[in-house]
């Protein structure tokens, strides 16, 4: 028997949806309309276990908090209450996952409980930084301008990062195709020319045998060499996400040349990007440093953030206190805060340079490109011309010996 979920008109044309049990479509179907029912839709229910495994697996992106936000954002604005404009986008969702946290954030509205308290028990799917600002909208009465301020801070921080990820997928496919192309001639035609070679007894060149050397290690270590390098790579992972190894590594590549500069310009679009949000809620400012601090993924920032902190609670305007990390915050951007802090436009200033890091990073993403480009084409033809040479230049030697 297979369940089967289902939306109708009754006999009194009310809208009713219910769940069935049937062997088939067909015959669900057959036995609504024998109850008088007029079928809007009908859908098969998943397997129960499979749906359980698919909500283990499944995850809610990124993309889906922003869909949310931006919902709940045009509901409030609209006039629909709190409580109805979340059950709506629970039924909307096409996440299961999502589709459950949300549902569970309805029941808890319907018990009287704040949404910034409902959502604060799925903190793996909302951050701090949200969970805060609603919080404060919530406080204020204000919280359609506050999701406001956050739908701007998601998109900006999305649009960013994919933006970033974009730029690195074709050097990655390139590479990849690459170091495929070489494992196949090394296991498979540079062995068979090497027993032709030896068979000839051919004084090798020292390009052919490096190659018959390399081709040699993974025919004999290939097969230890995969696992080796996960490990590797485990081990990495492991040492870079402890808090030493992740210090140790953020200020590593900040003194990387040319990376360092992108690397700086993207942590500082996404603080001042979520600063601003922050403040234009009616945070304090304390509060929102800290908040702030959480957004970046360099421990350097979010470390000189949080460290600046007790210096701004006794007085110390935050452009000071930057000044104080010259490797990490530029002079433009402290004399810009500044100016917003005399201004009173601080919120505003800090916009201003989000949207001047963010622009200045896609730039340096659209030349690293089109430089990265070239220096590949450079990389697989000199890798495809060593390889060549390496083959046909014994082969060339025996030719003129016969």
């Amino acid at each position: 028997m297979a369940t089967f979920r289902y939306t109708a008109l009754n006999k009194k044309d009310a809208y009713a949806k219910g769940v069935i049990e049937s062997m088939s479509e067909r015959s669900a179907r057959n036995q609504l309309e024998k109850e008088g029912f007029m079928i809007v839709n009908l859908k098969k229910e998943k397997n129960e276990s499979f749906s359980k495994l698919n909500n283990i697996i499944q995850s809610v992106s990124r993309v889906d908090r922003i869909f949310f936000t931006r919902h709940l954002y045009t509901m409030l604005e609209s006039g629909i209450s709190l409580d109805k404009a979340i059950r709506i986008i629970s039924e909307q969702t096409a996440n299961k996952k999502f589709k459950e946290i949300l549902e569970d954030v309805h029941a808890k509205l319907q018990s009287g409980q704040a949404l910034h308290y409902a959502l604060s028990h799925h903190k793996k799917v909302f951050s701090n930084f949200f969970i805060s600002l609603v919080r404060v909208g919530e406080k204020s009465g204000k919280l359609d301008e506050v999701l406001a301020y956050a739908l701007e801070q998601q998109e900006s921080d999305y649009e960013l990062l994919t933006r970033a990820r974009s730029a690195m997928v074709y050097p990655l496919v390139v590479l990849s195709a690459l170091v495929i192309v070489v494992i196949f001639m090394m296991t498979f035609v540079v062995p068979r020319i090497t027993e032709v070679l030896i068979q000839y007894n051919v004084k090798l060149p020292v390009a052919t045998r490096i190659v018959i050397g390399l081709s040699n290690f993974l025919m004999h270590y290939g097969l230890y060499l995969v696992p080796g390098l996960i490990l590797l790579g485990y081990l990495f992972r492991k040492w870079q996400t402890s808090r030493r190894g992740k210090r140790q590594w953020d200020s590593f590549i900040l003194k990387i040349p040319r990376l360092k500069i992108l690397i700086r310009e993207f942590n500082l679009a996404r603080l001042t990007r979520a600063l601003s949000a922050l403040l234009k809620s009616g945070m304090q400012i304390d509060n929102a440093m800290n908040l702030a601090a959480e957004v970046s993924n360099n421990s350097q920032y979010t470390d000189s953030l949080k460290d600046s902190i007790k210096f701004i609670q006794k007085g110390i305007p935050i452009s000071e206190t930057m000044r104080g990390y010259p490797k990490l915050y530029p002079t433009i951007t402290s004399q810009m805060v500044s100016v917003g802090e005399k201004t009173g436009k601080l919120d505003y200033m800090l916009a201003r340079l989000a949207a001047f890091y963010e622009k200045s990073v896609t730039t340096a993403m659209g030349n690293m490109a089109s430089i990265i480009e070239p220096v590949l084409l450079i990389s697989i033809g000199f890798t495809v011309a060593f390889m060549a040479l390496a083959i046909l230049t014994p082969i060339w030697k025996y030719a003129d010996t016969v």
